[in-house]
């Protein structure tokens, strides 16, 4: 008797759920301790070296085994089947994949091993062997030399004519091998063949095939049965003629239902819903009346009225006062520009304030300021470049320069401007040049901040606090483009670009000042708008400075941190 134990574990199963349809699949793990008896099972177990691979062998047999069986019971179904299937050839798949490739290392390294160029032993072994006067030239020579050398004589004696294999081998011998061989396998194969044919038989009520159309017919004539049944139930539930059937008795719900909804939304019922919403749509509508009637003077409306007019009033009254302040503000401002046009020193003071305001700017951002009103620069005799600002060593542009030059005479015009900048500049070996034009003696429709190049023309006021948000624009601005020019920086394009925008956005709302000047003159019906419109640029203006200091604050710091 042949005999195989197998311990298998992790075994699936899969279970139905009810008749209506319902599919769930519970998976659990099982031991099982198996004596395989059958000889040809126990010979296929055998014929697996290892115990992984014959438990894996094992475990598909009897998963194909269970679904034969439950196939000729009539339970199986078609998505355990695809599904199973799947699992199946997916294992086999990884399995023959993981054999694959271990497989292929181990001829890999034993080839190699054998038959690498430089270090394998085949090639060391062949060099032994093959080389003149080498191991097997000797051997050959001994015992290939000449026909009655022992390879000669042996070969004669076991594979001549006149041999035993030969006689063996032959197929005209009746007891030879290949004869033998072919007896053998007719034989097996008969017996298969009318092991098969048996059953698949259906005149053999034993058959398999006979069991599974037997098991068949009893399943399905069940399942007939009980679908009936089923049928015959549900009509019945459905059906108008049965008092206590669920269509029955939902119709007499809708039909109380909809008599309770008609009777709540019926007038003639006076405790129905719509009555009573009637009723109160209509206290709620004199109510309205009374509150929103300007013929009754305690209603909410009149009320409401009442202190609108005061607000007005007390608007009207607070308007005027303003006015009245602006005026008087407006006519001291003038009286006060005209006594300063009128000094001798006029000129000397607009100088100095704007020394003293750049010098303050100065000493905040750590700049070096130098006041060269009376200092001959790098032209002889020419002192043109009030003001010098050098950038302090904590700037990415240190060292680098611009001047400011102040004027209040009158007469000039945009190109004696950028005349007489551009000799600052280069007096002053300046990088970038600042001319401050008094709003007294500015040309009519000048800019209050305009851009040429590396020089910058403001128009300042040095009696209007308003104004110092343009000088301060203008510094920063300055101050951009000494660094833009500095050649750690050039490489900077993203930063210069953001430099760019804060320029051009400066430079467009200072434009603005000039309406803003233009309403001063008309206090009186615009003063509102001045004191919006300024509010709004200032602010923009004080915004884009910021940015400018963001821009220039970073770009002194990086240099900073990769020194």
């Amino acid at each position: 008797m042949h005999e195989a134990t197998l311990n298998s574990s992790n075994v699936r199963n899969g279970q139905h759920a009810n008749e209506e349809g319902e599919e769930s699949r519970l998976h659990s793990r099982m031991s099982l301790q198996l004596v395989v008896t059958d000889p040809e099972v126990c010979s296929e177990l055998r014929a697996r070296v290892s115990d992984e691979e014959r438990n894996l062998y094992a475990l598909a047999a009897l998963r194909i085994g269970v679904h034969a069986m439950r196939q000729a019971s009539g339970v199986i179904d078609a998505n355990t089947v695809r599904d199973e299937g799947n699992r199946i050839v997916q294992s086999l798949r990884d399995i023959l994949v993981d054999h694959s490739t271990r497989f292929t290392g181990d001829i890999t390294n034993s080839l190699k091993g054998y038959f690498d160029p430089d270090s394998g032993q085949l090639t060391q072994r062949l060099n032994r062997l093959v080389k003149r006067d080498g191991e097997l030239d000797e051997l050959l020579h001994r015992h290939l030399g000449e026909d009655s050398s022992t390879v000669a004589q042996t070969l004669a004696s076991h594979v001549g004519e006149e041999s035993p294999l030969l006689k063996l081998l032959s197929p005209e011998q009746a007891d030879g091998l290949i004869a033998t061989l072919r007896d053998v396998i007719h034989a097996a194969m008969r017996s298969q063949r009318e092991q098969i044919v048996q059953n698949f038989s259906l005149d053999d009520k034993s058959s398999a095939l006979s069991r599974l159309l037997s098991e068949v017919t009893d399943a399905n004539g069940a399942l007939r049965k009980g679908l009936a049944e089923d049928v015959a139930e549900v009509r019945n539930e459905f059906s108008l003629d049965n008092q206590d059937g669920a269509l029955t008795r939902l119709v007499k719900r809708v039909e109380a239902a909809q008599a309770q909804i008609a009777d709540q939304f019926s007038q003639d019922n006076e405790d129905s819903a719509m009555s009573r919403m009637a009723r109160l749509l209509e206290t709620v509508n004199g109510t309205v009346k009374g509150s929103l009637t300007l013929d009754d003077e305690n209603s909410p409306l009149s009320l409401l009225r009442r202190q609108l007019l005061d607000v007005i009033t007390q608007i009207e009254k607070s308007n005027g006062q303003f006015h009245t302040e602006i005026r008087e503000t407006v006519a001291a401002l003038k009286a006060r520009k005209q006594e300063k046009a009128r000094s001798t020193r006029h000129g000397d003071d607009f100088q100095e304030a704007i020394g003293e305001f750049v010098e303050a700017d100065a000493r905040i951002r750590g700049d070096v300021f130098e006041n060269t009103t009376s200092k001959v620069g790098r032209i002889p005799r020419a002192k043109t470049g009030d003001f010098v600002v050098t950038m302090g060593p904590d700037s990415s542009a240190a060292g680098g320069a611009f001047v400011i030059e102040a004027k209040q005479e009158q007469g000039y015009d945009l190109k004696s401007i950028l005349t007489e900048i551009g000799q600052a500049r280069t007096n002053r070996d300046a990088a970038v040049g600042i001319f401050v034009l008094s709003s007294l003696a500015a040309p009519e429709g000048m800019e209050p901040l305009a851009r040429y190049g590396n020089d910058i023309v403001v128009v300042w006021d040095a009696e209007d606090t308003m104004t110092d948000v343009v000088l301060n624009a203008a510094l920063s601005l300055a101050r951009g483009l000494v660094t833009g020019q500095s050649a750690a920086i050039k490489e900077r394009a993203a930063d210069l670009s953001e430099l760019d925008k804060a320029m051009q956005q400066i430079a467009k709302d200072a434009s603005s000042l000039g309406e803003i000047i233009t309403w001063s003159t008309t206090v009186e019906s615009n003063g509102n708008k001045i004191r919006t419109k300024a509010e709004r640029l200032k602010l923009d203006l004080e915004n884009q400075v910021e940015r400018l200091d963001e821009n220039l604050g970073r770009l002194r710091a990086e240099p900073a941190m990769s020194v």
